[in-house]
């Protein structure tokens, strides 16, 4: 696990690189969490229909039951395309459950 030293935010973040289901309306997308905090997460995925500003449900188990699934409503704040077919999400968390 790494804590970036060198960042101003207010929040550290901590890298998991785990995988994520990522879903809007009835749509179910797959992604890796890159990233996490305790206000959003940093996310890459392959759906190009996904967009800034979208509103998403994400869902993140980290398969080990000392730490509880994390279940989120969350906005896309901004998508980074940085290959084809491939995209990078800084996340919001609305709520989570």
């Amino acid at each position: 696990m790494y804590f970036a030293q060198n960042d101003q935010r207010s929040f550290h973040r901590m890298e998991l690189n785990l995988p994520i289901k990522i879903i809007k309306g009835e749509i179910e997308y797959a992604g890796i969490c890159i990233d996490l905090s305790s206000t959003g997460m940093r996310i890459s995925f392959s759906a190009d229909l996904l967009k800034t500003d979208d509103t998403v449900h994400i869902q993140l188990n980290t398969g080990d039951e000392r730490f509880p699934p994390l279940d989120a409503e969350a906005k896309l704040i901004r998508v980074t395309e940085i290959g084809p077919s491939n995209y990078t999400a800084a996340v919001e968390f609305l709520s989570l459950t």
